[in-house]
Parts: structure tokens; sequence; C-alpha cells
């Protein structure tokens, strides 16, 4: 029998129960041994609580903020945490629905106002947290500024861009396939079983997520095996289950692709372009940074990470067609495209695991997913920026609504997790009843 690795053995072996009870106390000096969080033990809990604000755990790359600092004014309401709704016969409230979900931060923006603003577990305004997935919405839209500009073309082929992947799976897919993740990987999305010598597997070690101590070590002037997760792109295949273009399957290695695209029309790292085309032009109060892989290229399917009022501020950029601080910091046609679903985008997405009431990761909110948008309502202008854990970013631009989470939730899959619906339920229901 195979051998898999577990993140939750991995974590010292210690039950669900047992996480609860126990305490992370790194502020120690020395921390407590049953406190010491790992490469190996980070993304579970208690130890994510700590973590995900210090994702320095990982090599990490600067993307300086620029300019005054635009405050977000504030017009607090104490109902909010308190309106209630029904999800799946249960009565909930806004607040418990985040306390459920081990939120660590929940910012809400009506109207250009704070309405809302608590923290949890020890967080706080002015700590970073790991976007995770989010960060993959966020490099959709750079994708979208480069496209504005004439410098890429969503309808060739990537290895245009790309002559290190010609003649590979990816390389003979068009850019559009990437955004859309319709790319038909033979490839797995598992967060938690590791098969040693999977593709999926050398991918997570490559990022970084699972220790990769024997590639840390490897000298790239004596060694061809791929360090990063770049290198390894041209080795993932068509699966032989369906062609390109059929269905939407959530898998990261396609941003790998788009912010490897990015970087090399820009003649720029990943960070910087970010930091020059977004970061440095929303008023943002804090520096972010971006957590990197094993060849120390900015990770571009998950590796930002920022305050929660600042993760807000792109939200409220994104709801606004891609103007925010007297900037157009996204392209407004491209915003206005992301939510304009083809019949056949709308198609891709009903063939996928989503969309079978049968599946356990499926999305009753879920119409359709463009340059890496969950987009809930096309017609509305409403969708999320997802990533792992609980980290969300709830955009409506019918209601100029915004909510921001950061969470550092048991287990990875939002889509499968049910403490995580009641959250999506709490983010509809904030936009039906807040006037």
């Amino acid at each position: 029998m195979k051998k898999t690795l577990t993140t939750a053995v991995i974590a010292m072996g210690m039950s669900a129960g047992a996480f609860a009870e126990a305490k992370v106390a790194m502020d120690a000096i020395p921390a407590a041994p049953e406190s010491q969080v790992t490469l190996s033990n980070w993304s579970a809990q208690p130890y994510n609580h700590w973590s995900f604000k210090n994702a320095s755990i990982l090599p990490s790359l600067m993307v300086p903020r620029g300019g005054d600092i635009t405050e977000i004014p504030y017009a607090l309401n104490s109902k909010v945490p308190n309106l209630a709704f029904e999800f799946e016969g249960k009565s909930y409230t806004v607040r418990d629905a985040m306390v459920g979900d081990d939120t660590d931060g929940v910012v809400v923006i009506k109207d250009g106002k704070i309405v809302y603003e608590e923290y949890f577990n020890g967080f706080g305004p002015h700590d970073h947290h790991i976007w995770a997935s989010s960060t993959k919405t966020l490099v959709g839209q750079v994708m979208g500024l480069l496209v504005e500009e004439g410098k890429v073309d969503v309808n060739v082929k990537v290895e245009t861009y790309l002559p290190e992947l010609k003649g590979t799976h990816f390389g003979d897919r068009q850019v559009r396939d990437i955004l859309n993740m319709v790319s038909a990987l033979d490839y797995n999305e598992d967060y938690v079983n590791f098969e040693p010598g999977q593709i999926s597997t050398e991918y997570f070690r490559r990022l970084g997520f699972v220790p990769a101590f024997d590639l840390m070590a490897l000298d790239p002037t004596k060694s061809d095996t791929p360090r990063g997760t770049l290198p390894l792109l041209s080795q993932f295949e068509q699966t032989d289950a369906f062609e390109p273009g059929y269905k939407f399957e959530y898998h990261s290695p396609n941003v790998d692709v788009a912010g490897w695209i990015i970087s090399r029309v820009e003649g720029k790292p990943l960070q910087t372009v970010i930091a020059e085309k977004v970061w440095s032009k929303l008023g943002v109060e804090h520096d972010a940074f971006m957590a990197a892989d094993v060849d120390f290229n900015a990770i571009a399917t998950g590796g930002f990470n920022t305050t929660l009022r600042d993760f807000a501020r792109v939200g409220m950029a994104f709801e606004n067609n891609g103007q925010y601080n007297g900037e157009q910091v996204f392209s407004e046609k491209w915003v206005k495209d992301t939510f304009a679903l083809t019949d056949a985008e709308k198609e891709q997405v009903a063939n996928s695991n989503y969309k079978d009431p049968n599946s356990a990761a499926f999305d009753p909110w879920l119409e359709g997913y463009k340059n890496y948008l969950w987009v809930h309502d096309s017609e509305n202008g409403v969708g999320t920026f997802r990533g792992v854990f609980g980290q969300h970013l709830y955009i409506n631009q019918d209601k100029d609504l915004v909510i921001a989470t950061f969470s550092s939730a048991e287990s990875a899959s939002n889509a499968v997790r049910e403490t995580n619906k009641p959250r999506l339920a709490a983010f509809e229901a904030i936009a039906e009843q807040l006037k």
C-alpha cells in the first residue's frame, strides 16, 4: 500500500478535539515544544492561528505601498453582527457564522463606509494574514491590465509568451483556458493526502506548503531537477477523461502559468508588477508581502499577505469597476468582462462538481468562474475572491457592498467545509438586509 502524508497526522498526530484544547504560545521565548509552529504543522489548528498572520515562515518578498494613506470612513452599525438568517434549517446571526468558521477578522463596507469590523483569536487591524487563493483573483486582474495595454492576447497559446512550455500541455492551451481553469489537467487539488511522486504532491512540495528540504538543498548548477513551481509546469499533462474547455476544475497550477506570463511580459518579478500597478495606488495602510516558492519566485496562486482593511480596499476597487483612490487601479473593461459570462462559460461551471447536488462541494451560489473570480450573479455584479481556510472577499456591485474575512479554519477546502457555508449565506443575508 502506498504511503500517504496527511496534514492531520503530520501535525503531531493530534485529534481535532486536542487541537481545540491546545494553545499556541509562540510569544514565549523560547516557545514550548507543544506550542512550536513548524513547517509540518503550520496549516493545522491551533497552529494556523499564529502562522497565517506570520506567513513569513515561508520565504517572503516585499510589496511596498506608496503615497498617502486613504482612510476608509466609519459609519458603524451595531445591528450588522446581529443580523439573523436561516440556512439549511438552522438559525444564525452574522457573528455566529463568522465565529463558527474560525474567523480572525471581518470588515463590512457599505456605500464606501465601514459598518462592521471585528477581530478574533488575537488577530488585529495591523496584523498581516495570508490571502491563500484569494491571491488568484488579484493576479487575474493584473492580467487584465496587460490585456488592456495590448501586451497579452487571451486567445493565443501560452507558448506564445512562454517558449519554455512549447510542446507541453500548458504551452498548447490558450491563455483564456488557464484564466478560467478549463485546462483539463491530470491533477488532483488535494490539500490533505499527498502520495509521493504524484504531480500534485511534487507541486505542493515546490510551493513550500509541504516541507521539501531535499529540494531546498539542491544546487541548480549541478542538478536539473525542478526546484520551484515554474520549471515543474512543463510536466503537467492532460486528463484522459475529457477535452480542455469542457468543465471548470479548480486547479491551482493554472495561476502559476498566469503569473509567469505577467512577469515575462513586464520583464519584472510578479511582486514588483503588483506593487507598481496596484499596491502603490490603493492608498493602503501597510506594505504587503508575497510568500515565495523554493526558487524564491512569488507564489501567484496563493502567496499574498496583507492586513484586513487593505484586503478590503482591493475589494472596493473591484466593486467600483476598478476605480479607487482617484486611480483606475484595475481595467474597467476587464472587470465588466469578468462578470460578463458567456453561455459556454456558464456551461463549464454547470459541468463541474460545484453544481452537482450530490457532491460535497456543491455551491448553490456559484454561476460561473472567470479570470479567477467566483461569480455568484453576473447580472448584478456579485462574486467572491476565495482562499482556503476561509479567506474571502465578497463583492456586490448592485448593493455597493464589500465584505472581507480572514480565517484560520480547521480544514482547507472551503467548498466541502460545512462551517464555511453559513459564512457565504451570511454574505448574502447582509446584502439583502443591510439598507
